[in-house]
């Protein structure tokens, strides 16, 4: 790419049927003016009380998403001790545009406009690039611009770093920026937004029934219900992973080897997996994964649990397969486990100083209490079932609108 002349379609694939102009295109320059920002490291911030709100390079990275709601909570307060009547020279704007210009991979230049300052005294913080745009653009139309993927991949060829990328001012300065008319503009910003906010409630559908199922737990799992309080040794055997050599991976493997990466503590594992197409000659039958096993993890975040879904996974070192012969109980286990203190008691337990190691022993000793009754584990199981079923559909409806919000950033700019 020539970055002194970017070649661009002058019309994006999808856009709505009313509007036939051509987009307009201007460079970095020609389009915005970039402000000041502070230096204040976290530890310069509160979320009390303050005369100016910060917003952090982090926050911008992480916490918010194409636009930042500076009356909310979220944005933290610079400390009394911090603060100057210097920092009225470098006041943000509603539509002004905070990039964060460091991170820890390529989602450096992740952008959030600004919106209902009204009148809060708010700036740009650490590892922020704040720009204010010099022609008038519609409100929320920038913010979802600069986080497509029309504008991202412009950045890509600049970022520098390994460990940690960043990106420059100046090298921010030889991207382009293209829009249409304001009246286009204001009708791509409606529709996304009008598809965020039913990504913002479907969240809330799933975190509500999370919330219940947790609470419908604390019930069944209550002592009263219980006949007798066991060690998981008694009802399980733990089997440890297999250590693989990463020169055997593949791109295209048949088997899929899990890793404490994969078990996440949801419901199913899930992420990238290193493959191979060969089993190792010296691999037991009991690291060779099967639909519905339990798997806790060992290192890092440990104790937290997930199930094997699907066929064709390996398990791996510091991953330990919980092997429950009763499927009954072994139903009821995964439900109380992951859905007690489990995974909190395992992180007291471990050991380890830049990372928490647990053993097989810390998870076979550990008790549990379970009914006797055959009738009551089946309640149990019928019931958290169908919550996990009902989460699991709104989960998936969830999916679905984010890849809808993907491909319309990637198919609605240019």
């Amino acid at each position: 790419m020539e970055h002194n002349k970017l070649i661009f379609s002058k019309v994006p694939t999808l856009r709505f049927s009313e509007f036939a102009e051509q987009w307009e295109q201007k460079t970095f320059d020609e389009t915005f003016s970039i402000l000041s920002n502070n230096t204040l490291s976290r530890a310069e911030l509160n979320y009390e009380n303050g005369n100016y709100k910060n917003i952090h390079y982090g926050d911008v990275l992480i916490k918010f998403s194409a636009f930042i709601d500076v009356s909310s909570p979220d944005v933290p307060y610079i400390n009394d001790e911090n603060s100057s009547s210097k920092l009225d020279n470098i006041l943000l704007q509603d539509g002004d545009i905070i990039i964060a210009d460091t991170a820890e991979d390529f989602t450096v230049g992740k952008a959030t406009e600004v919106e209902n300052i009204d009148e809060s005294k708010v700036v740009s913080g650490l590892h922020t690039i704040p720009c204010r745009p010099k022609i008038k653009f519609s409100p929320r139309y920038l913010g979802y611009y600069v986080n497509s993927p029309a504008y991202h991949n412009q950045l890509i060829p600049f970022i520098q770093g390994v460990k940690v990328c960043s990106i420059s001012k100046a090298l921010i300065k030889k991207t382009f920026v293209s829009f249409p008319s304001l009246s286009e503009q204001t009708k791509i910003a409606n529709f996304l937004s009008y598809l965020d906010k039913k990504i913002e409630t479907q969240n809330k559908i799933i975190s509500d029934l999370k919330v219940l199922k947790k609470e419908l737990c604390r019930k069944l799992f209550n002592s009263s219900h219980c006949d007798k309080t066991i060690e998981i040794r008694q009802v399980a055997d733990i089997y440890g992973g297999y250590a693989f050599n990463s020169k055997a991976y593949i791109s295209e493997g048949k088997y899929k080897i899990v890793t404490i990466g994969n078990v996440t503590g949801d419901k199913y594992i899930s992420g990238d997996y290193n493959r191979i197409d060969i089993l190792p000659d010296n691999i037991q039958e009991q690291q060779i994964l099967n639909n519905g096993d339990i798997l806790i993890s060992l290192t890092g975040n440990v104790g937290r649990i997930s199930i094997v879904d699907g066929d064709n996974y390996l398990l791996n070192q510091r991953v330990a397969k919980l092997n429950v012969k009763n499927n009954l109980i072994k139903a009821y286990i995964y439900q109380y486990l992951s859905n007690s203190s489990f995974e909190k008691d395992m992180s007291n337990a471990g050991q380890g100083a830049a990372q928490k190691n647990i053993k097989n022993e810390d998870i076979l000793s550990y008790n549990i209490c379970i009914p006797t009754s055959q009738t009551y584990l089946e309640k149990i199981d019928g019931l958290l079932s169908t919550y996990d079923k009902l989460i699991a559909n709104e989960e998936r409806f969830l999916l679905n609108l984010n890849l809808q919000k993907s491909f319309l950033l990637n198919a609605m700019f240019i």
